[in-house]
């Protein structure tokens, strides 16, 4: 078996050295844990993300000689912050269309208390009863020509239908935007004391009220599960079998990652395009990245370019992957020559061809190794004989003679 070295499309990956690296992606076991963090996630202010603002508030009162009196303050105690932070599944930032992807997002707010003062100086100090902070998220999820709005108040939000019908048709390369908008609506009840000619100071709650708007936008690129395959040689089927090829081309739209070919005999070969890590983020999400390796998959040809073979399909569908396999192999007669791959998302996909390998033979008769000609495993010839070599090879003399004639004639007359 004997396999061509060519390019390797690399998988755009980071991912800590330390780390421990998987055979295969690891989508169920970070999808797993993220799920798990959801609820951590759904209360989780980020001071580095934070928008800050502020609250008005206008304190009444009446200074020592009754006369009313009032002060306006801007209190800057709120805080929120919200980040998009992974699409389950997803490898790489891509995420797969058939899995009905979901969103996961961090959100939080901070709201500082209000400390207690005579803010007015009427003699009676300011305190605060309580606070509260209501929120709702709209997200806009756009991919094509196709966007819709969720309004929710959840951090895990699935894929609307409507998207994820539209990114079937995904070349691979296509991509999903988010655009999340949170708004943050905060509440203050204080205590604005007044003085009182019974009591001293009577109470007297009052409720302030501000919002915060944060918003965050990411993409990921979308990968399917549409493959074509297409045998590239022997393109008819046959071939002479001293040199055995089963070179093929797969266009897809997600990446793959390992695959193999088995031929006649236990003829096998086996590749893999790369590994895998986990990472995690500020936020304790994980993150499935790749990592291309340097060696183990010699003959297999990766090119990321939008590909619509319109003379091999009649859908027209594009496709962003292609990818080449070049093998050569034993064997005699007809065999069958199977390919299968694994895709990034855990998909497998196969394709196999039966192809017939002869020998040359002379005379009709004779195959090139010297035994008796067969239709199953040579190729019939015309049939020669001595006496017919033996004329061409006159003729041909002949032609020699005459053309030597010709240029000596010519060099005499110049």
């Amino acid at each position: 078996m004997r396999l061509a070295a060519i390019f390797l499309l690399p998988f755009l990956s980071i991912a800590f050295s330390a780390a421990p690296l998987y055979d295969s992606p690891p989508t169920a076991n970070v999808t797993e844990h993220n799920l798990g963090t959801v609820p951590a996630l759904n209360n989780s202010f980020s001071q580095i993300a934070a928008v800050n603002g502020s609250v008005a508030m206008d304190f009444n009162g009446t200074d020592s000689n009754w006369v009313p009196i009032s002060k306006h303050f801007d209190f800057n105690i709120i805080h929120a912050s919200a980040k998009l932070l992974t699409m389950e599944p997803s490898v790489d930032n891509a995420t797969y269309a058939p899995a009905s992807p979901r969103l996961i997002f961090a959100w939080g707010a901070l709201a500082q208390p209000l400390a207690t003062d005579d803010y007015e100086h009427d003699d009676c100090n300011e305190s605060q009863l309580s606070s509260s902070v209501s929120r709702s998220a709209a997200i806009n999820f756009s991919f094509g020509n196709e966007s819709e709005i969720v309004v929710t108040d959840s951090n895990l939000v699935p894929v609307p239908e409507r998207i994820v019908k539209a990114m079937e048709n995904t070349s691979g390369m296509d991509v999903l935007e988010v655009r999340l908008n949170a708004t943050f609506d905060f509440t203050y009840e204080i205590d604005d004391r007044m003085p009182s000619h019974d009591t001293g100071c009577s109470d007297h709650p009052v409720n302030f009220t501000a919002s915060l708007s944060v918003a965050d936008a990411m993409n990921w690129s979308v990968e399917g599960n549409r493959t074509l395959f297409f045998l590239r040689s022997p393109v008819l089927g046959e071939q002479w079998f001293r040199n055995n090829r089963f070179d093929t081309i797969l266009f897809s739209n997600s990446r793959i990652y390992q695959g193999g070919i088995t031929g006649p005999e236990n003829q096998s070969y086996g590749f893999r395009l790369c590994a895998f890590n986990i990472t995690n983020d500020s936020y304790g999400a994980w993150h499935a990245v790749s990592v291309p390796l340097e060696s183990g998959h010699e003959g297999v040809a990766g090119h990321n370019a939008l590909n619509t073979p319109t003379p091999l399909s009649s859908d027209n569908f594009t496709y962003a992957y292609l990818y080449e396999f070049n093998y050569s192999y034993e064997g005699l007669g007809k065999n069958t020559l199977a390919l299968w791959v694994g895709s990034s998302f855990g998909e497998n996909y196969s394709f196999q061809q039966e192809l017939l390998s002869r020998m040359l033979t002379y005379s009709g008769n004779t195959t090139e190794l010297g035994g008796p000609a067969s239709p199953s495993d040579s190729r019939p010839s015309l049939a020669f004989s001595t006496d017919s070599i033996r004329t061409v090879a006159l003729s041909l003399g002949l032609v020699g003679v005459l053309i030597v004639v010709l240029l000596i004639n010519r060099i005499r007359y110049k």
